[in-house]
């Protein structure tokens, strides 16, 4: 392959439990590039699935965290010169004052749409990189992995939780911004060049991530929260494939809709709703079989 570039597949399904209260898919998920760039920035939400309005809230979410994200990445050209010009202290700022922004600007949709605010409840994941790093923020659940250039894969992201035992973490809670440093906001930046990342909500994670391990030691089971590379790595080398025949993202996404939805066994047995993003960066100094 000899073109530079990203290719990228994106899809949020209906889970067969929604479709059987008669609720709407509301999870959220998108892929864009900043135009003249390398850069690929990426986004899932979950909806709360007991908020009657959180599938607006999770298409307000990541629908504005890719326009924030984008218009200060051109505005203070961290792509200028082939360097990003970003590192951990300046990601996790920057990050911290997208996700505060967009809790402002969804709690002052909700006032003019007469919404219960907490009825908007969704979690987010935002990433982006340009293949010589890659950086990713997250409010809630859901999982994220990137590839390094040796083919191994890593996670990107802890689920972030609340004071209580499994209380899940939305934009609209009240715990992720008393301050940069909240525990309860994750961050995580790789200075390191990759060659893919992957995101998703958690109707995906038990497909694609190791999460329960025993610890002889403690005697206590554990979440290693290691992705599958079983998982990733065929669907990683068939994005390759795509991109030799230069598929058009239409066509890209309807396969990756297909997959989601057909092939893996436990992603169709999965009834919650299903949100997967994966970004594959194409460079000439990246040499993978052509399999």
């Amino acid at each position: 392959m000899k073109t530079n570039g990203w290719i990228s597949a994106w899809c949020s399904k209906i889970g067969s439990s929604h479709i059987e209260k008669g609720l709407p898919c509301q999870d959220f998920s998108q892929v864009k590039y900043i135009r003249g760039a390398n850069f690929a920035i990426a986004a899932v939400s979950d909806g709360a699935g007991s908020c009657e309005n959180s599938d607006t809230g999770s298409r307000f979410l990541v629908v504005n965290a890719i326009r924030k994200i984008s218009v200060r990445l051109v505005r203070n050209r961290f792509y200028a010169d082939g360097n990003p010009g970003l590192d951990e202290t300046l990601w996790r700022e920057l990050a911290f004052g997208i996700f505060t922004e967009l809790k402002a600007e969804l709690g002052a949709m909700a006032e003019k749409e007469h919404l219960d605010f907490r009825s908007l409840s969704a979690t987010l994941i935002l990433a982006i990189s340009d293949g010589s790093f890659v950086a990713c923020a997250n409010v809630g659940d859901g999982r994220a992995a990137f590839r390094n250039r040796e083919s191994e894969w890593f996670p990107m992201l802890v689920p972030t939780k609340g004071e209580e035992a499994n209380q899940t973490l939305f934009i609209t809670s009240d715990l992720w911004d008393c301050g940069r440093d909240s525990e309860y906001f994750w961050t995580f930046f790789c200075k390191n060049p990759i060659s893919a990342f992957s995101l998703l909500s958690d109707g995906c994670e038990k497909a694609s991530f190791e999460m329960l391990k025993y610890d002889g030691a403690s005697g206590k089971f554990f979440d290693p929260n290691t992705p599958f590379k079983p998982f990733f790595e065929p669907n990683y080398q068939n994005l390759l494939r795509l991109k030799r025949a230069r598929a058009r993202q239409a066509k890209i996404n309807e396969s990756w809709e297909s997959f989601i939805e057909k092939w893996n066994r436990v992603l169709v047995s999965e009834t919650d709703d299903k949100s997967m993003v994966l970004s594959a960066f194409v460079s000439d100094d990246i040499h993978e079989p052509n399999s």
